[in-house]
């Protein structure tokens, strides 16, 4: 039920796009470079360091509606990694948990511009922004404990969904370039990131169930504008 949502969200999204009614729009396609964190149960609460971080790469696609709002679309690729080794608490250590996971993410999400913004309007050429909307990501994770791998409740669940949202500031660098940079926290519905079983022969609790995982995404955008501006004002206000 959860992908047939999100199926009709996807081609909800490509109609608005191509809809004959917002010709006169501007899209921009560019890059994303940036780092990507796991937040769950083997790393609570530490969004810096370099045993939690990893590279996040990929694609972006923008369609301004207006000055103030736009659609985006993105396409990433990052490897989310943690370990009980990084956490100074003894039931982590006891427990000597890591995993690695490479997950593939694809975001719609509407923005929100703080101030009037478009490429090549040298009076509106910077603003703050807001964005949110949803994800759909492919996470297969390999979990150790003690140096043994384990296999968690992340069967038939390859595809999954998630909510995003999160701060940005866009500004004019040319004029048909634009350079974006967001923090976008994904709030996973699932405790399938880490692959960590929750209980262990039905004994030892391993992780929490409850506790969802998230991941998150700082990213510098690189996007250039493929139409020129709408020629009709109104839509630009």
């Amino acid at each position: 039920m959860k992908m047939k949502r999100a199926f009709f969200s996807i081609l909800l999204f490509a109609a608005i796009g191509s809809s004959p009614l917002m010709a006169q729009k501007t899209t921009e396609l560019g890059i994303l470079l940036g780092r990507s964190y796991y937040l769950g149960e083997l790393n609570p609460s530490t969004h810096f360091g370099r045993e939690t971080g990893s590279f996040n790469y990929g694609i972006a696609f923008r369609y301004n509606l207006n000055k103030r709002y736009s659609l985006k679309a993105t396409l990433a690729q990052t490897e989310l990694k943690a370990a009980d080794e990084n956490i100074d608490f003894l039931f982590n250590e006891a427990r000597n948990a890591s995993f690695t996971n490479l997950v593939r993410d694809f975001a719609a999400n509407i923005e929100f511009n703080f101030l009037p913004y478009a490429i090549g309007d040298k009076k509106h050429s910077f603003s703050p922004y807001l964005f949110v909307g949803f994800n759909i990501y492919r996470s297969k994770p390999k979990t150790l404990i003690n140096g043994n791998e384990v296999i968690g409740e992340t069967v038939d669940k390859t595809i999954n969904m998630a909510y995003s949202f999160g701060p940005g500031v866009k500004l004019n660098v040319g004029r048909k370039v634009s350079l974006s940079f967001e923090w976008g926290f994904r709030k996973t519905a699932n405790d399938y990131i880490d692959g960590l079983p929750n209980r262990r022969n039905e004994i030892f609790e391993m992780g929490k169930e409850y506790n969802n995982d998230w991941f998150v995404s700082s990213n510098f955008m690189l996007t250039y504008r493929l139409t020129n501006l709408g020629p009709c004002p109104v839509y630009n206000f």
